[in-house]
């Protein structure tokens, strides 16, 4: 018993997770709906959700940026920026 505890061997494998990477342009996409899901829950009205803008402005950021167009890609995210200021006016935080 006694021996046992004289050598210890750790196994240092890590196993690959397919997790996403939160970048601001999804983490901003993901605000603005929820911002939108709550205020339809509890009856706010909003002049727009932006649920189709949205999506596009984060798909076209995602695409500048893999292509390396960063200037295009920080304009689509001043975009969605754009979109929750918008929406978050709109509920009045």
């Amino acid at each position: 018993m006694q021996a046992d505890f004289t050598r210890v061997i750790v196994d240092t494998t890590v196993q690959p997770k397919a997790i996403s990477f939160p970048t601001a342009a999804k983490l901003l996409q993901r605000a603005r709906e929820r911002l939108v899901k709550r205020a339809q829950k509890h009856g706010v009205t909003l002049r727009q959700s932006y649920v189709r803008a949205g999506k596009l402005a984060l798909i076209r950021h995602q695409r500048y940026a893999h292509a390396k167009q960063f200037k295009r890609a920080n304009r689509a995210l001043k975009t969605s920026r754009t979109f929750l200021g918008r929406v978050s006016r709109d509920i009045g935080l």
